[in-house]
């Protein structure tokens, strides 16, 4: 059978993640393709089963209904704890959780409107958000009703298996809209990511074997737990703003490796190099790392990002810009992770100072 988009090449995966293996056994509450509605529709009653969102813990589904919208459109709920190991105890619901947000709704999308099967990888390409206002991220005295609005442009082979899609969206909490954003995805079944995963070129040292890094302390990534801190301290690397340090992987923490991964997650990655954005800013230009916020991600997953590698991530972090929209500065940073020096993910951020 001819396939239109055929299969990334091990050299050319394009992940890092935000993939999980999904379910090998059917689901009846995946279904067919839902029925067409509108955003009034949606319920915030109960999550979703877990398997629609390839996680093994019930604590960590956060999207609670969808309903299609239009053609390739579509609307999905959710509501996010305001205490959580990963949130801490942040004014803000946290960036890390409304990336897992934004990834809960596209898979849940995927297999409960696009006949996406459960047993299924997605390999995130890459994935940009935009703030457009912290104030409706602020955490209130109740809980917050998300709403993810999604467009997709589906890949499909010749015989109507769709293998991938790019996608534009939002995220409006309360009524209020707080981000956008966009990406792309490719769809594999688990016995083709098996076959992807399997020719891949192993390492002479075994992970077992690997540093045993100490994270930094908290306070200088704009943390508070130390298990939420994913980066060594920041070294700077001689050039003003240009600031280096190693990831710190912990496989039991249980919000990003909720379950076992062959590779380093994307959400990871994206929490690391915002912790890293964070601290170059606050060194560069004296700021409170406790202020600092992420008012913009962009990711491009160039490779897999292998967990047996050290994995180095370079910063450089620039002047102050002023956003319109926002009515703050925000600071330009720039970062790349590498193994082996070559790189497996880059990353463009902007940090803010929000009140």
């Amino acid at each position: 059978m001819s396939i239109s988009t055929p299969a990334p090449a091990p050299h050319t995966a394009l992940a890092a993640d935000l993939i999980t293996d999904a379910r090998e056994t059917a689901d009846p509450a995946a279904g067919g393709p839902g029925q067409r509605g509108d955003v009034s529709e949606l319920t915030y009653d109960s999550t979703v089963p877990r398997a629609l969102v390839h996680r093994h813990s019930i604590a960590e589904v956060f999207v609670t209904d969808s309903v299609q919208t239009g053609e390739d459109r579509f609307a999905v709920a959710a509501q996010l704890p305001r205490g959580h190991l990963i949130g801490e105890r942040s004014p803000l619901y946290d960036f890390t959780l409304l990336v897992e947000v934004v990834r809960q709704a596209g898979v849940l999308a995927a297999h409960r409107h696009l006949d996406v099967p459960l047993a299924s990888a997605f390999i995130f390409r890459d994935l940009a958000l935009r703030t457009t206002g912290f104030e409706p991220l602020r955490i209130g005295p109740r809980p917050a009703d998300l709403v993810v609005t999604v467009e997709v442009r589906p890949k499909r082979n010749r015989a109507g298996r769709i293998q991938g899609f790019g996608f534009t969206g939002g995220i409006a909490v309360d009524g209020r809209p707080a981000l956008v954003g966009e990406g792309g995805l490719l769809i594999l079944s688990t016995a083709a990511y098996r076959v992807l995963r399997g020719k891949r070129q192993v390492p002479d040292h075994p992970g077992f074997l690997l540093p045993r890094f100490t994270a930094t302390d908290p306070a200088h990534v704009g943390r508070r737990d130390t298990r939420n801190v994913f980066i060594t301290d920041p070294v700077s690397e001689g050039e003003p703003g240009t600031f280096s340090a190693q990831l710190v992987v912990d496989t039991t923490h249980p919000h990003v490796f909720d379950h076992p991964l062959d590779h380093v997650p994307g959400h990871l990655q994206m929490e690391a190099a915002r912790q890293l954005a964070v601290a170059s800013v606050a060194r560069l230009h004296g700021i409170d790392p406790g202020t600092l916020t992420i008012a913009s991600i962009a990711t491009t997953f160039t490779d897999y990002t292998e967990l047996d590698r050290i994995t180095r991530l370079q910063a450089t972090a620039h002047g102050f810009r002023w956003d319109e929209q926002l009515g703050t500065c925000t600071v330009p940073v720039t970062v790349e992770a590498l193994q082996e020096g070559r790189t497996t993910t880059a990353l463009r951020l902007e940090v803010a100072q929000w009140t």
